[in-house]
């Protein structure tokens, strides 16, 4: 996949977001785990827009499970 500035944006302020210490253990495992889901998506070469809406399902149930547990 060609580097996009916005992919590279919000990997920068996820990885803020957890080296800030702003987040606890749980969360950091979430958001942790929608890092390591876009770094998978910026290393594979030809995406369909199937693999794109999977992973953003991913990153978003990751992000939403982090931040909005009950």
């Amino acid at each position: 996949m060609k580097h996009f500035r916005d992919l590279e944006a919000i990997i920068a302020q996820l990885r803020a977001l957890v080296a800030g210490g702003s987040v606890g253990p749980d969360q950091k495992k979430h958001v942790e785990a929608a890092l390591d889901e876009l770094r998978q998506l910026r290393r594979k070469p030809h995406l369909t827009q199937a693999v794109v809406y999977k992973c953003v399902r991913r990153v978003a149930e990751s992000l939403l499970t982090a931040f909005f547990k009950n």
